[in-house]
This record gives C-alpha cells, structure tokens and sequence, in this order.
C-alpha cells in the first residue's frame, strides 16, 4: 500500500492543519491546510482529488482516506485509527485540471457509510480533547489498487488536492513527484505488484 508521504497533521480541535517537511508540498497548499478544521469539518464536504498518469485506472476502492490521532506519549497506541475505502471519479468540471501533460485527475469521496465512520472518528477525537487529552492528527491519502492500461509503470508520479467546503474549489497540496523514487525497494516493488494491467486495457 502506498501512503502520499505529505500527511495534513492537525493538533487539538479547532486548531490549524500544518503540513508536514515534504519537498513536495505545494505552499499554497501549506496555507490552505492551515485553514482546515478536520475534527468539526463534515465529511460530507471533504473531497480529495489524486493526479496519476493517464494510463492509471483507478476505482472505487483502489484509494483509502485515514484518519490518526495519537497520544503525545511515544509508548502509547493510537487513540483513533480510522481508514475507509473512497468513491473515485475521473475529473469532470467541478474539479482541478492536470498539473501536466499525461496526468488524469481523479476526484474522491467518502460513501454514506463510510461517512459515518469518519464522522465517528472526529467525534472520538472530540471527547479525547475535551477530557484534556494531548496528541497530535494525521489524514492521509492512499492509493491502494488501480490497474494499468498499456505498458508497466516506469514511473508514478502523484499530486493531491484538497476541497473542505462544496463552495470552494480544490487547493494543491503536493506537486507531482514520482512515488516509485520515495519508497524503499521492498515497498516499492510491492506497489508495483498491485498495479495489474487492466483486463480490458481500457480500464
């Protein structure tokens, strides 16, 4: 499973999202993270968007939405751990365009049930801080399946984009790099593995 490197990390309840050091993070990103209210927002009206080469078939499933909250004790385990399957579609004209040539857009959100899950998840959180508990949020993106139309992968690179508010449009959160040179080759191999040719090789 590969996880976008570049977490959204959130500390408390109405506190701001910092974005993690990635080379990779878009700064207008960094400063629309910072706006973000993860625990109160509702899923509802959180939306993500993945960039993939063209040829990247993704499908309901093939990326997953988590998200952590874990204590400020090092030795403890998390205190929230929650991670759903996402509804993907190829981009239409309510969401980003490609960041460039060869890129298909893919925009994700949460099924009704999986919903409320993510909601039950932020209202955990909730009740961990208003008993005073201290720790510390992440919500990350993964692709976890999807097959190929043509050719194996040589490359994959990967870009994000965030949407909290139905009003709003999508912001770029990590530039376009390739996953395959972020990982370690255990991991990276194993990626490679899920990524299937297509039976059709039309996705």
């Amino acid at each position: 499973m590969y996880q976008e490197r570049t977490r959204t990390v959130f500390v408390g309840i109405a506190s701001s999202l910092i974005l993690s050091a990635c080379a990779s993070v878009n700064p207008a990103g960094l400063i629309a993270a910072s706006r973000l209210d993860p625990v109160n927002t509702a899923p509802a009206e959180i939306a993500v968007a993945l960039g993939v080469p063209e040829t990247l078939r993704l499908r309901d499933g093939d990326a997953v939405f988590r998200i952590v909250f874990e204590s400020e004790d090092p030795d403890a385990r998390s205190l929230v751990d929650e991670t759903v399957p996402l509804l993907v579609r190829q981009i239409d004209d309510s969401g980003p365009l490609p960041s460039a040539a060869g890129e298909i857009v893919y925009t994700a959100r949460f099924a009704p049930e999986d919903a409320v899950r993510i909601a039950e998840a932020q209202a955990k959180i909730r009740a961990f801080r208003a008993q005073g508990i201290e720790g510390q949020g992440t919500l990350g993106v993964m692709v976890d399946g999807g097959c190929v139309a043509g050719p194996a992968l040589g490359a994959l690179p990967v870009s994000t984009w965030l949407q909290t508010n139905p009003e709003a449009g999508f912001v770029n959160l990590t530039r376009r790099q390739d996953v395959f040179k972020t990982l370690d080759e255990r991991n990276a191999k194993a990626l490679r593995a899920q990524l299937a040719p297509c039976d059709d090789q039309g996705g």
